[in-house]
């Protein structure tokens, strides 16, 4: 570094650069990180002598992360410079100087300066100053001051170390609410993310201001950690040291989050390879597996040491309350009484969490959070091969908040995958999509809330049946233990769902549940996605349909856990998925084939029954019928559409039309909302009318869910979408009245909408496959059809598009996004009206594989 220009320096870090990615592979993370450090040393010491700052009384500090000696390619340059009393205006100068170098030379600086009385004071009163100056480390200048500062940030009133202590942990509280409480999201970061560098900073931090160790091999030395953790610390921050740096190598600007796209860098950078996504699932598999096990390393760290340094010198001790035999709960903490207890008898650990559930403000205390730890690392065989361990584990699911006081943290701490062995196949086990939002663990285990959740009285108003259903349930234990399984099979290739179903077979048979229940079980677990399927992408108003779904399901005990399931598992998904327009289609579906049980499984619904039941509440609901002007309106349509429109959208409909002057009529109202917001057209039926629909809509970047598609006998379109905002949201009253000036001037144009395509550069890393199926090919009425295609921006008006060309008939469309693939429904006809014969399914299955690609 003879050469102090910025351009020189810039080309000394992009060679250093160079040679740390060519040299990535056999890398040890720890000497590109002290290179990296060194570096940044050796250059502001010279640039201290070479701005003349060594002739003052100044001294340079590193602090942060620099002070720590964590340096990463795109690392914040923190430092301080320390003076005894206020500079002269020549030497402001010159550290103006000093500073703005380091900007030219490409370093993203964080530089403070500061007198020690300014750090005192700025120290005491912000936390986060006060933690950067605690990691100080001298660089150059006058020692005797940097000496002061230390001395002064060891005085016992500096951020007291319970003060100290639980201000950093209000941090992380903080930290962790931002990311809902887990580790588990599918782009996580690197340093934020529960479990992330932060966790592992606040370990240090803890022992810093107790004992003024400052790297993990002090605070081994100082006895405020096992051995044991030691080790899991050490390994698991040396594997996120080196995510992290492979990051920042290939970003060019500095980020920790480790998005989809930057995934597939990294894992490239570490060596991860597999076809398709593998690699990048094996990375991440192991990267969550970090996060978890340094997560709950600094939960049981800092319960240590709030028990052992802090309490320990004020609390009042109250008299111990003996469990049992094994436990006693001493100042509100569960504690052992042998601390060999679980190695003994490794049955012991899930009475741990029943005296959770039974203790409901209690906590583990950590002497017992570290002796489960070591007996966990010795167990020989799982948990689940102990009789009594299973006596236990199905006990813990008839307790109140089962799922919050014992499952959760079961979860947290390892527990579940000792007792479950498949467990420890989908932990941390990521899905790389834009659909899940958890990891397949985590997402299980939200289900699992969810379904408890449904027992409060405030979830009544988002899952109205499930709340009433769920709490008439006989043996929840049933469709807690079926959701542990539900998804435990992701990720071995074949289908998941029928790969559970054995494994849930096997584990209820070995836990002792009768052949009724073993058969329910592996019912539900084979047949989770089923009903998801009927509701969202199936005709629900076709009796054929709901028959065949009765059929499958059996009785009201299955349809009521499948109901239950289905949309704690959507909702456990991604928490943008629940609207009030799935709630309307599974109330729908559910309600449907409960009529089915009561009418009998040896007939169909009767449709002209609830067809008459429409219109009988229809004319109930209208004040002052003028019953002729209604009879000649629906003397106009055919029976479908009083079938697939509910009471409140007939009675809409006809004051709409009853007083018309002119069309095309284009309203959309909240009014008569059920479960998203629904646009009405009438008017002549005319050429491309589906396409101009759904093309204005979606350039107002709003989401279709229906289509109910009617056409009167005199050739008038009478047709209802439902839609929302992409976040699931009704239409307010100035999008609402936007988007149908938009339709009216676009059904009166001659001219076609332009279709505008933005890229989303989200989707660009996802491979969706087109595909096309035909369905239930014996209706000679119309015919079903599922599109299966990447979620592209205007693929809807692109599909209508084809179907245009065609002089194809749509009657009915379901359309659903699960993150980058849609899966659309349609009901189609032919020019004549009837259901498309094979050469006409052919051609269209063609033409739409050329279109989408």
């Amino acid at each position: 570094m003879q050469t102090l220009t910025p351009t020189h320096i810039k080309q000394q870090r992009e060679l250093l650069k160079q040679q740390e990615l060519d040299n990535f592979a056999q890398a040890d993370i720890n000497l590109f990180i002290s290179h990296r450090t060194l570096f940044c040393d050796e250059l502001l010491c010279q640039l201290w002598q070479h701005f003349q700052l060594d002739q003052s009384e100044l001294t340079l500090v590193a602090v942060g992360g620099y002070g720590r000696q964590e340096m990463f390619p795109l690392s914040d340059l923190d430092f301080l410079i320390l003076t005894a009393q206020p500079n002269s205006p020549q030497l402001e100068q010159k550290i103006t100087d000093f500073i703005q170098f380091l900007w030219d030379c490409g370093f993203d600086v964080g530089a403070s300066v500061r007198t020690l009385a300014e750090c005192d004071k700025n120290g005491r009163s912000d936390i986060t100053i006060a933690t950067n100056l605690l990691e100080s480390r001298y660089l150059c200048g006058k020692r005797e001051t940097f000496e002061k500062l230390t001395a002064l940030l060891q005085r016992a009133d500096f951020w007291p170390r319970e003060t100290f202590f639980n201000a950093k942990l209000a941090e992380k509280n903080q930290r962790y609410q931002r990311y809902n409480n887990t580790s588990y999201n599918l782009e996580p970061d690197i340093k934020y993310s529960p479990g992330g560098l932060r966790d592992l900073h606040l370990i240090y931090w803890i022992a810093l201001r107790h004992s003024n160790a400052m790297t993990l091999q002090e605070i081994l030395q100082s006895g405020f950690i096992y051995p044991e953790e030691y080790e899991a610390l050490k390994l698991n921050q040396q594997f996120l040291f080196k995510v992290r740096f492979a990051l920042h190598l290939v970003l060019k600007r500095y980020d920790n989050r480790l998005l989809f796209d930057r995934q597939i860098k990294v894992a490239e950078l570490l060596g991860y390879h597999g076809k398709g996504n593998v690699g990048v699932e094996q990375m991440m598999k192991r990267f969550f597996q970090a996060l978890q096990s340094i997560s709950s390393l600094s939960d049981i760290l800092a319960k240590h040491y709030r028990e052992h340094f802090l309490l320990a010198q004020t609390a009042v001790q109250m008299p111990s309350v003996w469990l049992d035999t094994n436990f006693i709960i001493q100042n509100n903490a569960i504690c052992l009484v042998d601390e060999n207890c679980f190695i003994q008898q490794p049955e012991t650990i899930l009475d741990l969490f029943y005296h959770l559930t039974a203790q409901q403000q209690a906590e583990i205390h950590s002497s017992t959070l570290r002796q489960l730890q070591i007996a966990l690392s010795q167990l020989g065989q799982p948990l689940s091969k102990i009789p009594l361990a299973r006596e236990k584990f199905l006990r813990l699911f008839s307790q109140p908040n089962a799922i919050v006081r014992a499952i959760v943290p079961m979860h947290k701490y390892g527990v579940l995958t000792a007792y479950i062995p498949q467990w420890q196949d989908i932990e941390g086990l990521m899905q790389f999509d834009l659909f899940h939002v958890y990891t397949v663990d985590e997402h299980t285990i939200r289900v699992l809330l969810t379904l408890e959740s449904f027992l409060q009285s405030e979830t009544e108003h988002n899952y109205p049946i499930c709340h009433q259903v769920f709490s008439t349930v006989a043996d929840r234990t049933l469709l807690y233990i079926s959701a542990l399984f539900h998804d435990i099979a992701k990720g071995r290739g074949g289908e998941h769902a029928d790969l559970g179903a054995v494994d849930m077979r096997q584990f209820a048979q070995q836990h002792g549940f009768d052949g009724r229940e073993v058969t329910t079980m592996a019912w539900l677990v084979k047949q989770h996605l089923l009903m998801s399927t009927v509701a969202q992408r199936r005709d629900i108003y076709d009796p054929e349909v709901v028959m065949a779904f009765a059929a499958e399901v059996q009785n009201k005990v299955r349809l009521d856990l499948l109901l239950c399931l289905t949309v704690a598992d959507i909702c456990a998904t991604n928490q943008t998925l629940w609207n009030s327009w799935k709630r309307t289609l599974f109330t729908s579906l559910y309600q449907s084939t409960l009529k089915q049980f009561e009418w009998g499984m040896d007939q169909l619904l009767d449709n002209q029954k609830i067809i008459e039941e429409h219109r009988e509440q229809a004319l109930a609901m209208v004040q002052n019928p003028n019953l002729e002007q209604i009879n000649t309106l629906w003397q106009r349509c055919s029976d479908d559409y009083f079938l697939r429109h509910t009471a409140k959208e007939l009675v809409w409909h006809i004051e709409l039309l009853e007083n018309i002057v002119s069309q095309p009529l284009v309203k959309i109202s909240n009014r008569f909302s059920d479960g998203g917001t629904p646009v009405f057209i009438y008017c002549q039926d005319q050429a491309n009318l589906f396409y101009k629909v759904v093309a204005t809509i979606g350039a107002k970047k709003l989401s279709i869910h229906n289509a109910k598609i009617s056409t009167s006998i005199d050739n008038y379109a009478m047709d209802t979408f439902i839609v929302s905002e992409l976040n699931g949201d009704l239409l307010k009253f100035d999008r609402r009245r936007d988007l149908e000036k938009s339709l009216m001037m676009a059904l009166n144009s001659d001219k076609l909408p332009t279709l505008s395509i933005p890229i989303n550069p989200r989707l660009r890393h996802f491979q969706v496959k087109t595909d096309v199926r035909f369905l239930e090919m014996k209706k000679a009425e119309y015919t079903e059809m599922e599109l299966f295609a990447l979620d592209k921006a205007g693929l809807l008006a692109e599909v209508s598009q084809v179907f245009s060309e065609l002089k194809l008939n749509i009657i009915n469309a379901k359309i659903t996004t699960v993150g980058a693939k849609a899966e659309d429904f349609f009901m189609l006809t032919n020019a004549q009206n009837k259901a498309l014969n094979e050469m006409e399914r052919n051609q269209l299955a063609q033409r739409l594989l050329a279109r989408l690609g």
